[in-house]
């Protein structure tokens, strides 16, 4: 999908790759809605990328409703859902905070499949629309310390896994970037973990993994959304295992074309969701 004149709905917009996924955006010609919890940061995004500022925490129970109404009202349907808002949890299993866990997996997980559940409606009767899941390599396979936040990823992928195999026969699109290391405050505190860091610190040395750019990272997602990509891997080193590992759903794929699905099915019944 190209992105120009595009309406796309970005969460986490104020954070180390939302702000480069938000400039990169602007650049290619898109119309911003932009969510976060932080006003003043995000109003300030807004300001810089002629976005407009959707203020709003995705770990409550109503937030995704309100911001999706929010920004339709300012700038018409959405085009483009894309789900950026994260947070790591950074502790073993056994000692980790549980109000923690609780709140990872609404905003890794929870808040993705609940604003696309309620986008999709719309994208499919205008017959136009595009899912993009910022996930991580996390969810391929994690280290110690990672454990809350590897599974709230791997649950984020194989979601937009599902998700793309019930929209097969429709023109809507879905984009999953697993991504690496981001040089990012995330990192940052993940240093502060001696077994997460020592295990980073090996993968950079052997040169399985590499510390991405913020604006690398964002160029990636964005250029996949606009060659209509199903996955985008980052680094390139590490895309061999993220494919490794979703070998499997490949394969369902193969199993399920030419079964037609029940959003297709309707899609046509409908006159709808024909128009590219």
């Amino acid at each position: 999908m190209l992105l120009r004149d595009r309406h796309v709905l970005l969460t986490g917009a104020t954070g180390t790759i939302g702000s480069a996924l938000a400039a990169a955006l602007a650049g290619r010609g898109a119309r911003l809605s932009l969510v976060a919890r932080g006003e003043e940061a995000l109003h300030g995004l807004a300001h810089r990328t002629g976005g407009v500022a959707v203020p709003g925490d995705l770990t409550l129970a109503d937030t995704p409703a309100s911001v999706l109404a929010a920004a339709e009202a300012a700038l018409g349907p959405v085009d483009v859902v894309l789900h950026n808002a994260g947070v790591e949890v950074l502790d073993e299993l056994a000692d980790v905070d549980l109000e923690a866990v609780r709140q990872a997996v609404l905003l890794n997980l929870v808040a993705p499949l609940v604003l696309t559940r309620l986008a999709l409606p719309s994208m499919l009767r205008r017959g136009r629309g595009h899912v993009v899941a910022v996930s991580s390599l996390a969810g391929v396979a994690t280290f110690p310390g990672l454990a809350v936040y590897g599974a709230s990823k791997a649950g984020l992928t194989h979601a937009m896994a599902g998700l793309r195999a019930e929209l097969r026969g429709t023109p809507l699109r879905v984009t999953t970037a697993e991504l690496g290391p981001v040089d990012s405050p995330m990192m940052g505190r993940i240093g502060t973990h001696p077994p997460t860091a020592a295990a980073f610190a090996r993968a950079l040395r052997l040169h399985v993994l590499r510390t991405l750019d913020p604006e690398e990272a964002a160029s990636a997602v964005v250029t996949a959304v606009e060659r209509d990509r199903p996955h985008v891997r980052r680094p390139r080193r590490a895309a061999p295992l993220a494919a490794v590992a979703g070998a499997p759903r490949t394969l369902v794929r193969a199993v399920l074309t030419g079964i037609p699905t029940a959003t297709a099915a309707r899609a046509v019944d409908d006159g709808q969701g024909l128009r590219r």
